[in-house]
C-alpha cells in the first residue's frame, strides 16, 4: 500500500510531505517511493502498474500549485504531466485506467496568460535580438493581477483559505493517463459555470461522472442543501444534469465529510449528512444512502443510532497535512457500509447494514464493531477484493500508525501493526 508521510522541515518552518510504501503482509520496513519535497494524495491505478499523485515544488521559497505527477511502478522516475495555472487536485482514475479525473480552479483567461507567456518566452529563446544581453538585465515585465478587491457578499474570506474567487469556481477536468514522461497530453474541462463542483465520483462503467454542487451565489442565507447532478465523461464542457436535491447538511465535522461512495451496483451513492430541521445548534451527522433516481429522496440509516456517524476526535493526533479523505466504503456484496462512529471519546470502525428489503425499517440498522479501544481511527481505505481494511490509528501513547484487518467480518481488538 501507499502512504503519505509528514515530517517537520528541519531548515524552515513548515512540513515536508512525501509518498512511501509498506508491503500488506508486513514483513518488510517502509520505504520510500516519491522524493518531492511536497507529494501528496496517491492514487492506485486500476492494474496497480501506476501510482497517480499529486506534486507541489517551490518556487521562490513557496509552493506553486499542485500537479498531477504518475510513478510507473515497473520502474523510472516519477513525472509532472499537467501545469494548469490553478493547479490540480481531487484526482481519480475512471473504471478502465485511462483517463483521470480531477479538479481546478483554472479558467480560460488563465489558460490565455499562460500560452501569451510561453509564446513570449518562445520567441526570445528562438530569436535573439542585440539587445538580448540588455533584456536578460531587465527586470521582468509580467502581467500583474491587481490586489484591489471589491467585496460584495457578506462570506467573502475562510480561514486557512484565504479571499474567496469567483472568478474561479472549482470544475472537473479530465486528462488521458500518460504511461511515460514522452507521453503529451491535455486536461480538457469537463463542468462549466460560476458555481463549484464537489466531490466527484465515477460511474462503474466510466461514462458518467457524479458530483455534487450548491448553485446559490450566497448559501449562507438559507438552511444547507445541495444537488446531485450528473456529467456525461465524453461529453462536450457542460454545466451537468440535475437529478436530485439533498436537502441535508451533507458532510460532518473531520476529513473529507460528505464524500460520495458509490455502490457495488452502481445504482446508489452513501454520504454522511446532517437533518436542517429543526434548527439546533449542533445537530448530529448521520449515515446515508441515495438511490440515483430523478427526484429520489435520501433514507437515513443511523436515525436511532445515538453516536456521530462520521467520527472524530478533536485533538493533535491528526496529520496537520496530507490527512486525506474518508468516505463510507460499502461491503463486496453491498449489504453493508463501513464507517468511523464516535463513543466516549473514542473514534471506532464498524459495519453499518444496509436495508434492502422493500419493507426494510429505516433507521434501526445494525451495527457490527471491527475496532473498540481507547484509541481513534483517524483514516480508512480498503484493498479493491475488499479482503483487507487498512487505518491509521492513534492512541494517547501512539500517533498515527499504520494497521490492516484481515477482513471485515473479522472483530479486531489487537490489530496488525
Amino acid at each position: 500500500m501507499a502512504f503519505v508521510r509528514v515530517t517537520v522541515n528541519e531548515k524552515k518552518e513548515g512540513y515536508n510531505t512525501s509518498i512511501w510504501s509498506v508491503p500488506l503482509e508486513g514483513g518488510e520496513e517502509p520505504h520510500q517511493l516519491t522524493k518531492g519535497d511536497h507529494d501528496s494524495v496517491p492514487r492506485w491505478s486500476p492494474d496497480g502498474k501506476f501510482l497517480l499523485f499529486l506534486r507541489a515544488t517551490e518556487k521562490n521559497g513557496k509552493p506553486d500549485p499542485p500537479q498531477l505527477a504518475i510513478l510507473p511502478m515497473a520502474g523510472g522516475d516519477s513525472f509532472v504531466f499537467t501545469d494548469l495555472p490553478k493547479g490540480a487536485g481531487s484526482p481519480s482514475w475512471s473504471p478502465d485506467g485511462k483517463t483521470i479525473a480531477l479538479t481546478s480552479e483554472t479558467n480560460a483567461e488563465d489558460l490565455a496568460k499562460q500560452e501569451k507567456k510561453k509564446s513570449k518566452e518562445s520567441v526570445s529563446a528562438n530569436q535573439p535580438s542585440p539587445k538580448a544581453s540588455a533584456d536578460k538585465e531587465a527586470p521582468a515585465t509580467d502581467e500583474r493581477e491587481s490586489d484591489v478587491r471589491v467585496i460584495t457578499r457578506a462570506v467573502y474570506r475562510q480561514d486557512n483559505e484565504g479571499y474567496a474567487d469567483p472568478k474561479h469556481p472549482t470544475h472537473i477536468w479530465l486528462v488521458g493517463a500518460p504511461h511515460s514522461a514522452g507521453e503529451k497530453v491535455k486536461p480538457r474541462q469537463l463542468t462549466t459555470g460560476r458555481f463549484d463542483e464537489e466531490n466527484a465520483i465515477w460511474s462503474n462503467d466510466g461514462s458518467q461522472i457524479y458530483f455534487t454542487s450548491d448553485r446559490n451565489d450566497e448559501p449562507y442565507y438559507d438552511l444547507p442543501k445541495t444537488d446531485l447532478y450528473s456529467v456525461a465523461a465524453a461529453g462536450l464542457a457542460q454545466a451537468g444534469v440535475k437529478i436530485t436535491t439533498i436537502d441535508l447538511q451533507v458532510g460532518g465535522f473531520g476529513p473529507g465529510g460528505g464524500a460520495l461512495s458509490l455502490s457495488p451496483n452502481g445504482k446508489q451513492v452513501a454520504f454522511t449528512a446532517s437533518t436542517t430541521r429543526p434548527i439546533n445548534s449542533y445537530t448530529q451527522p448521520d449515515l446515508w444512502v441515495l438511490d440515483l433516481l430523478p427526484d429520489a429522496k435520501p433514507r437515513n440509516l443511523t436515525a436511532n443510532f445515538d453516536f456521530d456517524v462520521p467520527g472524530f476526535v478533536i485533538g493533535d493526533s491528526s496529520a496537520p497535512r496530507a490527512g486525506g479523505q474518508n468516505k463510507p466504503i460499502w461491503t463486496p456484496d453491498g449489504r453493508g457500509l463501513i464507517a468511523v462512529y464516535t463513543k466516549e471519546g473514542n473514534a471506532n470502525l464498524a459495519v453499518f447494514d444496509v436495508p434492502v428489503a422493500a419493507d426494510a425499517e429505516l433507521g434501526k440498522a445494525g451495527v457490527h464493531d471491527l475496532t473498540s479501544g481507547n484509541q481513534g481511527v483517524m483514516s480508512f481505505r480498503v484493498t479493491p477484493d475488499g479482503s483487507k481494511l487498512i487505518y491509521v490509528l492513534s492512541t494517547p501513547t501512539r500517533i498515527n500508525d499504520l494497521f490492516v484487518l484481515e477482513s471485515h467480518e473479522q472483530r479486531c481488538d489487537a490489530p496488525n501493526n
